[in-house]
C-alpha cells in the first residue's frame, strides 16, 4: 500500500501529517516551533514542483508514505498520477490518497502562501508554523482516521472504493 498525503504545494499540511503518520512528529503534544522548523522539508515545496511525489518513509505496518503537491486542481493531478500508475503496468488501487489541506487554518494558509507564492519566507514560514501548531490537535485527529481507515483491511488497496478521503 501507498499512501499519499496530499495539499496544495507539498509544502505544509501534506508534510506535518506524514511526519505525524511515520512518529518523527508526537501525537500526544503539540510539537514546538523548532521542532516543526527543523524537518528539512517544511515549507520547501515549490510550484515547479505539484504533481511531483516525494517519499517520505515505511511505516511501522510496511506501508509506503508520499507528499505530493496537487495545486488547484488535485482531481486532474490524482488521476494523471493514477492514470500513469496504470500505464506502467501498476495497480491503482494500491495507492491511497489523503487530503491534509481541510485540516489546517487560515492562519496556516496564509503563511504558507506568503512563504511560497510570494516569496516572504521568513515572516511566512513563521505565520505558516504558528497556524500550523493552532491546528496541529486536528491533523493529530485526521491522521488517526487515515491509519484506522488502512488498518481495518490489510487490503484496503482493493476495496471498491473512491482513491481520495478527506
Amino acid at each position: 500500500m501507498n499512501v499519499i498525503y496530499y495539499c496544495y504545494g507539498s509544502a505544509h499540511s501534506s508534510i506535518i501529517a506524514a511526519h505525524i503518520h511515520l512518529g518523527h512528529l508526537p501525537s500526544d503534544r503539540v510539537p514546538s516551533t523548532t521542532e516543526i522548523l527543523s524537518l528539512s522539508d517544511f515549507d520547501t515545496g515549490q510550484e515547479m514542483f505539484i504533481g511531483s511525489l516525494f517519499f517520505k518513509g515505511i511505516d511501522e505496518k510496511g506501508r509506503r508514505i508520499y507528499t505530493m503537491g496537487m495545486g488547484s486542481e488535485p482531481d486532474i493531478v490524482k488521476e494523471t498520477f493514477l492514470s500513469m500508475i496504470e500505464v506502467a503496468g501498476g495497480d491503482r488501487r494500491q495507492y491511497l490518497f489523503f487530503s491534509a489541506l481541510p485540516h489546517i487554518n487560515h492562519v496556516a494558509k496564509f503563511g504558507g502562501t506568503l512563504s511560497r507564492r510570494y516569496g516572504i519566507v521568513w515572516p511566512g514560514r513563521q505565520i505558516a508554523v504558528w497556524g500550523i501548531r493552532q491546528s496541529y490537535r486536528e491533523l493529530v485527529q485526521f491522521v488517526r482516521h487515515c491509519r484506522e481507515i488502512l488498518d481495518k483491511s490489510p487490503h484496503a488497496s482493493f476495496k471498491k472504493r473512491e482513491n481520495d478521503v478527506k
